[in-house]
């Protein structure tokens, strides 16, 4: 029988699963593909995903791999059969990556505290209070499983240590601004046609931060651009209050449809080729 110190993260992954995957779904969708971003503002961090030669050499593949991944592990939680095979692929993948504690950390907790702000800013509704906590407890978790110690123990801890990792950290390289390039593509497709010329600017208001805009080579946005990208998610929001919240997940395990993988996926092709056998 399990341990009693280790069941409240079961009922917090199957609430986060919730919110994720239905509530607030679309939401969480922009925010975690602005979290995948933000590790290029991080020099030594770019760096290391520069030597990889991944992203440069497959943007596609690798943007995919990390949604997917982070689906699969909210899908399945921690302890279903394809849950301890993400967990063990992340294990692999990270083996000898150069990085400290709280680089890894950091990394985790842009998942965690990124798309939550999106929401409470730009989404239907903000998070509640038990959806937040529900969120650090499977993260904490993540982070338990992946040997990363001194875990958050609050959504505000987490919160502030991303602000104040950043405000150490952040700043322009030429391997973020490398990586900014080969990825922006990615950003574009999401855009309506008419606004995918503006890709960097409606990005840089997105991360609502000078600093962050700066260490990634993004423009920073006049007031007209400002106010036109916040009135758009304005309307996108009110338009999504329209909507009964999802009533089934758009993410199918295996079956992702994807210019990367049309014909479905394994979870053996998930990740770089060079580091996980």
């Amino acid at each position: 029988m399990e341990s009693t110190d280790r069941l409240p993260y079961i009922g917090a992954a199957a609430a986060y699963r919730g919110t994720v995957m239905f509530d607030l779904a679309e939401e969480f969708e922009i925010g975690f593909f602005l979290s995948y971003y933000r590790n290029f503002s991080i020099p030594h961090i770019a760096q290391v995903l520069a030597d990889t030669g991944e992203v440069h050499a497959q943007p596609s593949k690798r943007s995919m791999d990390t949604a997917i991944i982070m689906y699969e592990l909210i899908e399945d939680g921690f302890d279903g059969a394809r849950g301890r095979a993400i967990i063990d692929l992340l294990n692999r993948v990270h083996k000898g990556v150069k990085g400290t504690n709280e680089d890894f950390l950091y990394v985790l907790t842009t998942l965690l505290v990124v798309p939550i702000r999106f929401c409470d800013v730009y989404g239907r509704r903000d998070t509640t209070s038990d959806e937040r906590n529900a969120a650090t407890v499977f993260y904490a978790e993540l982070a338990k499983r992946m040997r990363i110690s001194h875990a958050f123990t609050s959504y505000d801890d987490a919160a502030e240590f991303l602000d104040d990792y950043e405000r150490r950290f952040s700043a322009p390289s030429s391997e973020g601004a490398e990586l900014m390039a080969s990825t922006m593509s990615l950003f574009r497709e999401r855009l309506p046609r008419p606004a995918a010329r503006l890709a960097a600017p409606v990005l840089s208001v997105l991360f609502n931060d000078p600093q962050l805009s700066r260490s990634l080579g993004l423009p920073i946005p006049n007031r007209v651009m400002r106010a036109s990208v916040h009135l758009g998610l304005r309307l996108r929001a009110a338009q999504l209050r329209r909507r009964r919240p999802r009533t089934r997940s758009r993410f199918n395990p295996g079956q992702a449809g994807s210019g990367v993988y049309p014909g479905g996926y394994g979870l053996d092709e998930l990740g770089p080729r060079n580091r996980v056998s």
